[in-house]
């Protein structure tokens, strides 16, 4: 056994360990564009954690067989500096005698990795378990509505009767989550109009081989309540454990036939679906032709009547293939106890952009009108530029803000 390892064994699981001071040089450019060398003081922080005996899987050819495994030890360790207690360095570290000679397996958390470690076991005590449902929660979402013991003092020391409030006007801790989490998303949103370098880096994150409209197709599946208001102010709610994009087929909504981009149920003693489509903000919505038949008229795109198109046949296809009356199943084939009423289903196309009608010096009046024209003769299905969503979605934190306010 060497020293290190006995000075490890040596350790005691009820103390933490301090290193002495040392030191880190680094380089650094000045304002005057010089480089000099700086020494930035450290310590080395650690604890030890005894381990029972454990359970592991062993592979012998085709067999898989459970061992018992024996106990061991872990430290953790941490490298900080000094001055500002930033951590640079965690590691985790492990020593076992199976071999019966102690050897150490580590891994090792660096730079903004340590943060996500941190965040990610200081934020299990308050994700919501209400619902026995599979959730996802964007990290923005945590942060928002996770403060630390000594932001939450702060904000009652600052805010004596907020508390007071609280207790008086019922606000639940959803209403302010629900708020907080939609005002990032809301910023999200604009950043994906906005930004095109990170609208990019947002479908790379996907995967390959993924489109344009798999970028906003994740972003409403996590956000079906943009939908909620402006479409004749219907309050709409995904099916119960059903994906945002839905294959329709047969009696009920499930397994392969014709795919639609939103598939949305409204709240109400009748429930009635209301189908949509999704393209992308990049989409032209006018086009201009070789031969016009007036200067003054612009046709609209090919993807546009395409949407168009393509929504209203799927509509066709769910009248022909959907009862009046569905009753909704789950995945095992039992009722949940849902029924759709399904007779002049809502419709609705999001598509491009009303940027695209702005010049240098304004709005081009005649690309507009010849768009503006054609979708208010448009019966169905509802044509919605991605900036109009965009307005709606903030409209409706503004609007959650001022009853929060007012409560």
């Amino acid at each position: 056994m060497t020293d290190d390892h006995e000075y490890f064994f040596k350790k005691r699981p009820d103390r933490v360990y301090l290193s002495k001071s040392l030191e880190n040089k680094s380089f650094r450019k000045t304002d005057e564009g010089a480089i000099e060398e700086i020494t930035l003081p450290f310590r080395i922080v650690s604890k030890v954690i005894d381990c029972e005996e454990s359970h592991k899987f062993i592979k012998d050819g085709k067999e898989v067989s459970l061992r018992v495994t024996p106990g061991g030890r872990q430290e953790i360790k941490a490298k900080f500096y000094e001055d500002t207690r930033g951590i640079f360095t965690l590691q985790i570290q492990r020593y076992t005698v199976e071999t019966g000679i102690p050897h150490n397996t580590y891994f090792t958390f660096v730079g903004s990795e340590i943060s996500t470690l941190y965040n990610f076991i200081r934020n299990i005590p308050v994700l919501p378990v209400k619902t026995k449902a599979r959730t996802k929660l964007d990290d923005r979402f945590m942060d928002e509505i996770v403060l630390s013991k000594e932001q939450a003092l702060q904000l009652i020391n600052d805010q004596p009767d907020l508390i007071r409030e609280i207790i008086e006007n019922q606000v639940t801790c959803e209403d302010i989550a629900n708020l907080g989490y939609r005002r990032s998303q809301l910023e999200i949103f604009q950043r994906l109009l906005a930004d095109t370098e990170f609208f990019n880096e947002s479908k790379i994150q996907l995967g390959k081989n993924k489109r344009d409209e798999d970028v906003w197709q994740q972003f409403f599946e996590r956000n079906s309540w943009i939908f909620g208001y402006g479409l004749n102010y219907f309050f709409n709610s995904p099916l119960e454990g059903k994906k945002l994009e839905q294959v329709v087929r047969g009696s009920y909504v499930a397994g392969a036939g014709k795919r639609v981009d939103a598939l949305l149920k409204t709240q109400g003693i009748v429930s009635s679906l209301s189908f949509g489509e999704i393209k992308t903000h990049k989409t032209n919505l006018i086009e201009s032709v070789k031969a016009p038949y007036r200067k003054e008229c612009w046709k609209v795109s090919e993807e546009l009547t395409g949407g168009i198109a393509q929504i209203q046949k799927t509509v066709q296809i769910s009248l022909q293939n959907i009862q009046t009356k569905t009753q909704i199943k789950g995945d095992s084939g039992d009722l949940t106890g849902e029924e759709l009423f399904l007779y002049h289903p809502k419709a609705f196309l999001v598509i491009g952009s009303l940027s695209q009608f702005k010049g240098e010096y304004g709005i081009n009046e005649e690309k507009y009108s010849s768009f503006e024209l054609f979708r208010r003769n448009i019966h169905s299905p509802e044509i919605i530029t991605f900036d109009e969503l965009y307005e709606r979605a903030k409209y409706i934190v503004i609007s959650a803000q001022q009853e929060v306010e007012k409560a």
